[in-house]
């Protein structure tokens, strides 16, 4: 069993507000939460704070979750997580470790800690799903990327990832598991970049990844768990609807305008899709896919121009006039 004497004991402690372990590591335990102070590790060493974040409000739990681990968020995101907990209908554990941009640019120590020490750890003392595709891992910015990448790297450890704006240079997915599943999330320039990387690895938007540009700062706001937990099955796209505003240009006031691409997938969530290379007929546009924006070329005639592409087997299409 997973959790005997220690979780059953934790179980009645939850009537206090609050209670300290003596010893290593110091354990603070709130409904729904336990917080690890000095969680030991000969890796990062014992000043990093474990949170983890309940899908009930006490222990010990009547299933087994899925597991997110999030690199950044500690015991002040209490709130955040307790929201997206009760906001998703797939429910998860969700596990917080309080590293800084600074510690996460050490990513060989930082995939040593997770895969020797962290979550064994959980594995043994929570009843989760012990496989690669029900574990994420979640990081924001460009060093928190590289060490997701690096963790995606690991072999029989993660399988699906959150990157939050992950920054513009592209960091290499080599190594990572076939069943790879990604939700990028912010600044479109960044996801574009990101959205790339995966397409050349041959992932199929849908059950491989989507895009939800503009989705803020905050890490625990931005997660989907919706998506990174659903059955492949009901991630397939069933649909794309593509509009471009506005649906006429001046070509001598030199306007551009923009496209966008929804994605509705079987589950009936729906995404934003980046076309990285649309076809444009005739070709008297260009095409900047980190900005979403269209633009007449030099020696542009006025006339309908049709846009248009596929995800798999399924297609968009819409048109723009240019006018004189």
């Amino acid at each position: 069993m997973k959790q005997p004497i220690r979780l059953l004991l934790l179980g009645a402690l939850l009537l206090l507000p609050s209670f300290v372990f003596c010893g290593e590591p110091l354990m603070l335990i709130n409904p729904g939460r336990e917080t690890f102070l000095n969680f030991p590790s000969a890796t990062v060493g014992n000043e990093k704070t474990v949170t983890v974040f309940l899908p009930e409000p006490a222990v010990p739990l009547r299933g087994k979750y899925p597991v997110v681990y999030l690199l950044g968020p500690g015991p002040k995101d209490a709130q955040a997580a307790r929201q997206r907990l009760e906001a998703a209908a797939r429910k998860a554990i969700l596990v917080a470790v309080d590293f800084d941009e600074k510690e996460l640019a050490d990513t060989a120590k930082i995939a040593a800690f997770f895969s020797r020490e962290l979550v064994p750890y959980i594995d043994v003392n929570y009843p989760t799903v012990d496989e690669p595709s029900a574990r994420a891992v979640a990081a924001s910015g460009a060093a928190g990327s590289r060490a997701v990448a690096t963790l995606l790297a690991k072999k029989n450890l993660f399988a699906r990832a959150f990157i939050l704006n992950g920054g513009t240079e592209p960091v290499s997915l080599a190594g990572a598991d076939p069943d790879l599943r990604v939700l990028l999330a912010g600044e479109r320039v960044q996801t574009a970049v990101w959205q790339q990387t995966l397409q050349e690895m041959g992932k199929i938007y849908g059950p491989g990844f989507v895009t939800v540009p503009g989705a803020g700062e905050n890490l625990l706001e931005a997660l989907d768990l919706d998506y990174l937990l659903a059955p492949a099955a009901e991630l397939a796209v069933k649909k794309l609807k593509a509009q471009v505003l506005p649906a006429k240009i001046s070509l001598e006031a030199g306007e551009g305008a923009v496209l966008s691409v929804r994605a509705r997938l079987e589950n009936g969530r729906e995404y934003e899709y980046i076309p990285l290379s649309p076809r444009l007929s005739p070709p008297y546009l260009k095409w900047d896919a980190a900005t979403g924006r269209l633009e007449p070329i030099s020696g542009a005639a006025p006339g309908k121009i049709k846009i248009s592409g596929a995800v798999d087997k399924k297609k968009f299409s819409t048109r723009i006039r240019l006018k004189k």
